[in-house]
Parts: C-alpha cells; sequence; structure tokens
C-alpha cells in the first residue's frame, strides 16, 4: 500500500476537509483529491463522505485510520532505525515552551547538532497542552513540557528544576500600583500553558480569580509589557536573565506549591529512540 496515500488520508481525517489537508501538507487540493481518489480504488470502499461540512470517515474509513496510523508509526520507526544504521541521520523532530526555549535550550541544541550534523533536527514552541497533543498525534518525536507527566502514555526524564517568579515593572512596584504591588493584568500565554494555569491558581488563592488575563505570544513581549506597566507575569526566574530590560524589573518569589516547579523530556511509550535522542537525554543529563 502506498504510504504517501496513506498520509494523506490521516491528513484530511485529522483535518476534517480536503482543503484544510492541502494547506497542511503544502500541496493543492487537486493531488489531496486524486490520492484519495486512487486509495479507494485501490480498496475498493469509500473511505470519506463529502459534503458542505466537509469530510467524514465512513464506517470502512474509520477502520482504515487504525491500520493505517498502525503502518506509518511502523514504517517511520524503521526509517529512523534504518537511518541511525546508515550514519546517525535519523531526523528528531522536538516541542518545547517558549521560555525553555528561551533560557535552556540554545547551548543543549548547539552540542546536539555538533554530536549529530547529519541528523535534520527541528522545534517547535508552544503551550504543554499542545505539545503533548502533538506529540500524541506523532507530529513530533519529544517534546520539553511541565509536569507532572502521564506516565500510561508517556516516557521521560526530568530536564529541569525552574524557580518561578512574580515579575512587575519596578517603578510600577514602588509606587504601589495596587493594594499589594500587583499590576491589575496577567500577561501570559494562551490558555494550555502550564505557567498560566499556575498563576491562575495563585491568583484564586490570593482571592483575585477574577483578575483579567492578556493573551501574548512570545516571552519577550510578555516581558516588554511588563516593564511598559501593562501587567505583570509569572515566568521561571531564568527566563528573566537574557531580557534587555531586565534593570526595569521587579522579580519576586512566590511561595509553596506555586514557586517550583520541573520541565520534563517526554516521548510517547511505543516511539523509536533514535541516537539524535539519546545523545539529547544525555546533554540534559549533564547540563
Amino acid at each position: 500500500m502506498d504510504i504517501v496515500l496513506l498520509r494523506t488520508f490521516l491528513a484530511v481525517a485529522a483535518a476534517g476537509s480536503f482543503s484544510a489537508a492541502a494547506q497542511a501538507m503544502s500541496c493543492v487540493q487537486s493531488n489531496i483529491t486524486a490520492r484519495i481518489r486512487r486509495l479507494e480504488q485501490h480498496l475498493g470502499q469509500a473511505v470519506f463522505e463529502r459534503g458542505k461540512g466537509g469530510a467524514k470517515l465512513t464506517v470502512f474509513g474509520q477502520r482504515l485510520r487504525t491500520h493505517a496510523e498502525d503502518l506509518l508509526a511502523r514504517f517511520e520507526a524503521a526509517e529512523r532505525d534504518l537511518l541511525d544504521a546508515a550514519g546517525a541521520s535519523a531526523p528528531l523532530r522536538l516541542g518545547a515552551m517558549e521560555t525553555t526555549t528561551a533560557a535552556r535550550l540554545p547551548p543543549i541544541l548547539k552540542a546536539l547538532r555538533q554530536s549529530c550534523p547529519s541528523a535534520p533536527i527541528s522545534l517547535r514552541t508552544g503551550p504543554t497542552a499542545e505539545l503533548l497533543s502533538l506529540l500524541w498525534q506523532r507530529d513530533i518525536d519529544a517534546a520539553f513540557v511541565a509536569g507532572p507527566i502521564d506516565k500510561d502514555r508517556f516516557r521521560g526524564l526530568e530536564a529541569f528544576r525552574e524557580r518561578l517568579v512574580l515579575v512587575r515593572a519596578a517603578k510600577a512596584a514602588a509606587a504601589g500600583n495596587s493594594h499589594d504591588g500587583t499590576p491589575e493584568s496577567l500577561l501570559a500565554f494562551r490558555a494550555g500553558c502550564s505557567y498560566r494555569a499556575t498563576a491562575e491558581a495563585w491568583l484564586r488563592s490570593q482571592g483575585k480569580a477574577d483578575t483579567e488575563i492578556i493573551e501574548m505570544g512570545t516571552l519577550e513581549g510578555i516581558l516588554g509589557c511588563v516593564e511598559a506597566e501593562m501587567g505583570f507575569a509569572l515566568v521561571p526566574r531564568r527566563a528573566v536573565k537574557g531580557y534587555s530590560g531586565t534593570a526595569a524589573l521587579k522579580l519576586s518569589p512566590l511561595s509553596k506549591p506555586y514557586g517550583d516547579t520541573v520541565t520534563y523530556l517526554v516521548w510517547r511509550h511505543d516511539h523509536a529512540v533514535s541516537r539524535a535522542h539519546k545523545i539529547l537525554c544525555d546533554l540534559i543529563k549533564l547540563a
């Protein structure tokens, strides 16, 4: 069975439409339509019901999806093994939280590239919940996420221990911008970020569950807006060190259990670990 046809089938099933699958696979929609037609002709059964609402799996298509996911997982595992055997060149697709990427990963990724120069290494950033979803869907191979780990689904190792701090503009803190010096709005990443969840839990413990939350996309943007006195943030202390305007910020420790967190490198139980992945684990243990 053609592996490209199976990948196309799963892309349509995940996206819910031929057009969305074409965008995800960076090709024109006519290619997607032609591939699905070839797959249906080969199997002698329709795999999608097409309509104005998109493409919905048929009963046969649901059965095919189970087999296709298994076949692709086996194929990719075999491919990684052969690429490693041929020259340690199996790719490693990583995911990481924005703060981890900024504060922790540059020296580790540099050392990894030096150890595995022929292995393609990619990195996607996002909140913990999103990264775990990508990991479960096999869109990435491993991810740096905030703990704890769901041990029924993932293996992993402790990567970094972080100390979370409340970050405010130094001027606003000195002026006492509110009753306890905490500005009015929380500046945070989108829902699914573990640090945002911790900040919300801390605010509830302070009787401030109604605090306004302003969502932002980057750590640099969050800290810049804190410096501009738009609100406060809760981030790892180490992540603030690389910010150019650190002198304009005031860092305050949080009491337990809110101040301490652990970042893990996790991967699926059934994931075939490549040489680059093993070296990454060794580098983390030495960090």
